[in-house]
């Protein structure tokens, strides 16, 4: 299990990731990552796209959590954590210091969260209940 990030009020499941772009995989970056199952996309800080030279990908059009619906650019990155390999992926930029993992990165993975001994365990395998 992974221990929650006290860097959060209240502590939350927070993984450190590394992110490159898509045509260049210099320079890597390594930045926390909250784990957000409420984000339909997964986000990154927008000093990234000049940082990490990414390219814009195509509009999309969001909505915010007080329904105002706005046109962002999705940005392609090379997002990876631990022993997983990268996984090109379509981001929009925030104006946080880190990265919001959100259910487009997500579904792809078993996610345990176990609020009250604040923990946290990710696999990519099923994870088992216990009898």
């Amino acid at each position: 299990m992974i221990s929650y990030s006290t860097e959060f009020d209240p502590p939350a499941p927070v993984l450190a990731v590394q992110l490159t772009g898509i045509v260049h995989s210099r320079p890597r970056v390594t930045l926390p990552a909250l784990l957000d199952t409420g984000s339909d996309f997964t986000a990154v800080p927008a000093n990234l796209v000049s940082r990490l030279k990414l390219y814009a990908v195509r509009p999309q059009l969001l909505e915010d959590f007080s329904g105002e619906t706005r046109e962002e650019f999705l940005y392609g990155v090379r997002l990876g954590y631990a022993n997983q390999p990268a996984r090109e992926m379509q981001v929009m930029v925030t104006g946080l210091p880190f990265v919001i993992l959100g259910r487009d990165w997500l579904e792809d993975y078993y996610l345990l969260l176990n609020g009250p001994e604040q923990t946290f365990l990710l696999s990519d395998t099923p994870l088992q209940e216990n009898a």
